[in-house]
């Protein structure tokens, strides 16, 4: 199964008007691409308006979709796997839609503090609409986001048949602020296998990314076990292992004490260490 296969047969094409929520942020001169890919279409950014405008240029938008063969939505579902946009249904018209989807550009976490969320990313959308308070969705009657690991689409449905007010600023539960914490996890570990697939292509098993979660998760905690926690310190955790290729760590003392042993040296800088070690131990057996 994958994506452009998998997309729920009863969408509400013919009753809802629908939309694509796209990222801006991740995806450089997206308007431009968006014309070359499907002239004439209809957009909104959403940050065309204060205190955003200044950042109009990788602004989220919000296009106007006329059914699911028009080009707008083709080339979303050629890159739903990439998890930079979102698929909106809504009884009301595009300015509707945007006027509450800014209400959440800028949220409060639960201390009080304010955050912005990017809410066209797929990931990011399935946590806040995907926790239960109906006020979220606002004129919007479905969200339908891609999942990547599972290669599946995920619903949301408002249960409501009116828009209840959403308060502003919007403040996160502790549950809501957990979920995007995974996200944030996810997102790394994402990362990590564009990562390992790009420099250790032969040493990855399983041929789907759901094959290889489990061992990017194991991964991902045997780091923060050794107090790494950023993606860099991941990163060259994962070189570490790669390189090494299944030889024990306890064979490689100099690489196990960088590791495991306390230093004056951060954590970042022993990692780093280690994974030069690795590499010049690879190297030395013939491996590229």
């Amino acid at each position: 199964m994958n994506l452009s296969t998998s997309l729920p047969t009863d969408l509400p094409w013919n009753e809802q008007q629908a939309f694509v929520l796209l990222d801006g942020a991740t995806q450089i001169n997206l308007p431009e691409r968006l014309q070359q890919h499907c002239p004439g279409f209809s957009s909104i950014a959403l940050f065309d308006c204060p205190p955003f405008t200044e950042l109009r240029d990788i602004s989220p938008l919000l296009v106007t979709i006329e059914h699911p063969e028009s080009a707008v939505f083709q080339f979303y579902m050629a890159h739903a796997h990439e998890e930079w946009g979102v698929l909106l249904f809504s009884s009301e018209h595009a300015h509707g839609v945007a006027q509450h989807l800014r209400k959440l550009l800028t949220v409060e976490m639960p201390e009080g503090l304010p955050v912005m969320l990017r809410l066209a990313d797929a990931a990011v959308a399935r946590a806040l609409f995907g926790s239960g308070d109906q006020r979220l969705f606002g004129p919007l009657c479905s969200v339908v986001t891609p999942d990547c690991v599972g290669a599946s689409w995920h619903r949301q449905q408002s249960r409501q048949s009116e828009c209840p007010d959403l308060p502003i600023p919007y403040r996160l539960t502790p549950e809501q602020n957990s979920a995007l914490d995974r996200v944030d996890q996810r997102r790394a570990l994402l990362d990590l296998d564009v990562h390992l697939l790009s420099y250790f292509p032969q040493q990855q098993r399983g041929a789907t990314l759901a094959l290889r979660w489990p061992a990017l998760e194991q991964l991902f905690a045997q780091a923060q076990a050794l107090g790494l926690s950023s993606q860099s310190e991941l990163l060259y955790y994962a070189n570490v292992l790669a390189s090494l290729d299944g030889s024990p760590l306890d064979q490689h003392p100099h690489i196990h004490r960088l590791l495991h042993s306390p230093s004056l040296q951060s954590p970042g800088e022993r990692v780093a260490l280690a994974a030069t070690l690795a590499h010049d131990w690879a190297s030395q057996r013939g491996r590229p």
